[in-house]
């Protein structure tokens, strides 16, 4: 039987600093976006309706976003973004 992914990792490296997030679990990811979006509806009521955030908030909802994390669950663990710069910075974002 395949494992499936459960959690998300984050690395970033470059020259100076090396950033290295422990790897988070999905049921949390899922549990701060309903915090945001819960706290993002309230802050709408306080924006200008020109402001980015304001846009982004009325255009996409928590629904959304856990869709895509149960459809990232059913897959085996694999690199969703792997790069690298010329300036040596590597950016990788794995789906453990």
């Amino acid at each position: 039987m395949k494992n499936k992914a459960t959690k998300l990792k984050i690395q970033i490296v470059d020259d100076e600093r090396s950033i290295n997030l422990p790897s988070i679990p999905f049921w949390l990811i899922n549990f701060i976006i309903s915090i945001f979006f819960g706290l993002g509806k309230i802050a709408l009521k306080f924006h200008d309706e020109n402001d980015e955030v304001y846009g982004i908030l009325k255009n996409i909802s928590s629904k959304d976003i856990k869709s895509i994390i149960k459809e990232l669950k059913q897959c085996d663990p694999f690199d969703l973004v792997d790069i690298e710069d010329s300036g040596n910075t590597k950016i990788k974002i794995s789906i453990l």
